[in-house]
């Protein structure tokens, strides 16, 4: 018989008492994992030779706990950090698969802050075809990046003769706005080695975007940052719906020097995370000609 129960308190313990009660295998899909905190759950399941598979989201806070990821990979524990590509889909799960026939489902992340926060679970029992559609989701999840990264991960390559880098599009604003208060860019598609380039688009304006990227910059926690880079992340897919993979976001960027000269240069505010440690941070003298203040 299905049996189904719902929390709001005590969730810690609840998912404590209920994975503890597996018999073969536990799938877990969670985006923010504290492996610290958890890591006694881990290492009992598998000290009792429980399959263990879990996947989250690859970002900074789960990155903190590599120690203990990596000691619980080598007890036996299959994890993966989920790099989601941007302008596809964001890994933000949270269920729980024991033995193939019990769920964990909610609101509530395996982290500290959640603790804090007005959070439930819902345990269904007894249940095997939703389990093994939630089964089939943490397959698809797995299955999702490999088509995704593939495709982040074509090479555009240089046309300059002797070039071995790779063209990458960026989305470069103006410094100035116009009368309108209005901000403009254009598509840029620039090589990373010798920075040649030409215009994809021109004069893009989107001042949601733009209000994003600023946010972007003054975000320190993880959560916080994730859900701005997927509300950019969607902003952009009017631009991939024709045709143009944007790789990353920048400005022209005026500064002084201690002789009161001017130089140019375009900051990058905003890489998509398969590709960003190609795309350099700052291309330096370099406006490509963007500039509106009309």
């Amino acid at each position: 018989m299905i049996e189904v129960e719902i929390f709001f308190e005590d969730l810690k313990d609840v998912i404590y008492r209920e994975v503890l009660k597996a018999n073969s295998s536990v799938i877990i899909a969670v985006a923010w994992i504290n492996f610290k905190e958890y890591y006694t759950l881990f290492d009992k399941l598998l000290t009792k030779n429980i399959e263990l598979s879990i996947i989250c989201s690859d970002n900074k806070q789960n990155k903190s706990h590599l120690n203990e990821i990596n000691e619980l990979r080598t007890k036996g524990a299959n994890i993966r950090l989920l790099k989601m590509p941007s302008l596809r889909n964001h890994m933000h799960n949270k269920f729980v698969v024991i033995d193939n026939i019990h769920i964990i489902n909610g609101s509530f992340n395996w982290s500290p802050n959640a603790e804090k926060s007005f959070e439930n679970l819902m345990i269904i029992k007894n249940d095997k075809i939703t389990a093994k559609k939630v089964r089939d989701e943490f397959n698809q999840l797995l299955n999702i990046e490999t088509q995704t990264i593939k495709e982040l991960h074509k090479k555009n390559k240089c046309k300059e003769k002797g070039c071995e880098g790779q063209l990458f599009n960026i989305l470069v604003f103006s410094e100035r706005a116009s009368k309108y208060f209005e901000t403009y860019g254009d598509i840029i598609s620039v090589c990373n080695h010798c920075f040649e380039y030409t215009k994809i688009i021109e004069c893009i304006s989107n001042t949601q975007l733009e209000i994003l990227l600023k946010e972007l910059g003054c975000v320190n926690d993880d959560y916080e940052y994730e859900m701005l880079d997927k509300y950019i992340s969607d902003l952009l897919m009017e631009y991939q719906n024709n045709d143009v993979l944007i790789h990353g976001i920048g400005k022209v960027n005026t500064e002084l020097d201690g002789r009161d000269n001017e130089w140019d240069s375009t900051i990058v505010l905003w890489k998509n995370k398969f590709v960003g440690e190609k795309i350099p941070d700052e291309f330096k003298n370099e406006t490509f000609e963007v500039y509106y203040d009309n």
